[in-house]
């Protein structure tokens, strides 16, 4: 049987047969740095057993023995997703030499086309040096671009930001407490999803790239329309009104304008949506909605029956002085520029700009906003915290602060709880993704899929609308558990003597006046900074 000569000396033979790589010592003694010199010389060799080479440099054998076999001359590489092909050249340094390059060139895109790969092959390889051994790339292939997902951008609702500014001259109350619309005007919009591009393998092979997914834009169908606009869908209010969230779906809600006082011309107003006032109420008036209220005159209220919104907010830009104690409640927020003499109720945070005089004050927070800002006489009552820049003046008139404090450890519980629930509501988020990603947007769905996509959908926007609940009740538990103890009383200039400090049914009076002063409830007693 033939073999192939591969290296030959007086000391040995090296030759191939059947890709098979043998050593026949024709003498002992020759120097293991010359052997690794002379293999390294044969880099299409592969060694399989390195104790016969060991022998051959001390033993004459009778018969050839076998230590090797031989590489690939030129052995290609695939990557499992079929996007890169490599080539490694197991061939003597003059076969790789640039004066072969032409016969390498044409052994290697045989071996290509023996391996099925036509696309994406590197030409540019050729034309530099090359080394045996080495892995370069000789094939790229063009991976698919998925589809983007659909992009929806909707109405956001500007959140009420009380800012008072003091130059000397005037003070400014200013905010937006409602959104209002009219009709046609733009309220969210949904880009469609794409269908992304292909790609392609080394092998030729078309890659289909993963089509985006539409999700649908919840609104309120009786309030609100879609517009198909090219690739784009549109939506509109039908009417005129004050747009909202319930919950996850975009609504236009009744809004009544008064354009003007409420008085003997409108009589009483009681409402089933939203309120806007241009002028003021009159003495005497009520106002009732179950919405947020606006009253923007600037002249503010005086003797009015009462101001109540059911489920909502209130805004009073001017203020409120009267001097039968008018009633102003609120299921969430007040804001109002000052009260006197006023019973203020509400279930939220009171906003009050610049004093409070004489007035009956119950909320969860109350917050006198102006760095001149002052409580004198009456009662304020909270749950979690009052601040105040100054309590009381030098007329000491009798003035309590009355904070009915909260379990610390409870709250916090609450918070955990919250955050569990949030990490629950997301995991499910991403199971919901995960199934709607696997769905074909293209595919006729059986009446048993449809049930079950619609099914997802509108799990999904209601997890969606809980979601935004639990972080709005999150951040307000979070901000909660900064007050100090289990209930705060935060007098930032000065106290007065004659207020009254009762935390969690402790009480301490205020006998001499003092700076600022921080009080809280702590091991059973009222504690101060």
């Amino acid at each position: 049987m033939q073999h192939q000569t591969l290296y030959q000396d007086d000391f040995v033979e090296i030759f191939e047969q059947d890709n098979e790589v043998f050593i026949k010592t024709f003498k002992p003694g020759l120097p293991p740095k010359q052997l690794n010199e002379i293999l390294s010389s044969l880099p299409q060799i592969q060694i399989t057993s390195f104790n016969c080479l060991n022998d051959a440099l001390n033993i004459v054998s009778p018969s050839p023995q076998k230590f090797g076999r031989l590489k690939e001359r030129i052995a290609i590489t695939v990557t499992p997703d079929e996007l890169k092909a490599f080539v490694t050249f197991n061939l003597p340094r003059e076969e790789l030499d640039i004066k072969n390059r032409e016969n390498l060139i044409k052994e290697t895109y045989q071996v290509l086309k023996k391996k099925n790969i036509n696309f994406g092959i590197k030409k540019e390889l050729f034309f530099g040096d090359l080394e045996s051994g080495k892995k370069y790339l000789i094939a790229e292939g063009v991976p698919a671009v998925d589809g983007e997902d659909c992009k929806i951008r909707m109405y956001e609702l500007e959140e009420p930001r009380p800012e008072i500014r003091e130059d000397g001259k005037a003070n400014y109350y200013e905010l937006k407490l409602i959104n209002k619309v009219k009709a046609g005007d733009w309220l969210g919009e949904r880009i469609d999803a794409t269908e992304g591009f292909p790609g392609k393998t080394v092998y030729g092979t078309t890659i289909h790239p993963v089509r985006g997914k539409n999700y649908p834009l919840s609104y309120d169908k009786n309030t609100v329309y879609e517009v198909v606009q090219n690739k784009k869908v549109v939506l509109y209010s039908k009417i005129d009104g004050a747009v909202h969230y319930d919950g996850n779906k975009i609504t236009v809600s009744n809004h009544l304008e008064i354009d003007g006082d409420v008085d003997f011309k409108t009589g009483n107003i009681i409402f089933d949506g939203y309120v806007t006032i241009k002028g003021t109420v009159t003495d005497g008036f009520y106002v009732e909605a179950t919405k947020d209220i606006e009253i923007n005159s600037p002249l503010g209220l005086g003797n009015v029956k009462g101001i109540k919104s059911r489920e909502g907010s209130i805004y009073i830009k001017g203020g409120i002085s009267s001097k039968s104690f008018s009633e102003i409640s609120a299921r969430k927020n007040i804001y109002t520029k000052f009260v006197d003499n006023v019973k203020l109720s509400c279930g939220g945070t009171a906003h009050i700009g610049f004093y409070c005089i004489n007035s009956m004050v119950e909320a969860k927070e109350v917050f006198i906003e102006s760095i001149k800002g002052n409580i004198m006489g009456g009662q304020v009552k909270a749950e979690v915290k009052i601040t105040v820049p100054v309590l009381g003046s030098p007329l000491e008139p009798r003035t309590v602060l009355i904070l009915t404090g909260f379990d610390r450890k409870k709250l916090s519980k609450m918070l955990e709880d919250i955050v569990d629930r949030i990490d629950r509501i997301k995991e499910e988020q991403m199971d919901i993704k995960l199934y709607l990603s696997k769905q074909d947007p293209f595919k006729e769905m059986t009446s048993r899929e449809t049930a079950e996509y619609n099914s997802k959908m509108q799990r999904m926007s209601e997890l969606k609308a809980e979601l935004k609940s639990l972080e709005e009740e999150k951040k307000n538990i979070a901000r909660y558990l900064k007050t100090k103890g289990e209930g705060e009383i935060a007098i930032t200039k000065k106290v007065y003597p004659n207020c009254s400090i009762i935390i969690k049914n402790i009480q301490t009076e205020i006998k001499e006046p003092c700076l600022a002063t921080t009080f809280f409830a702590a091991d059973g007693e009222i504690k101060r900074v």
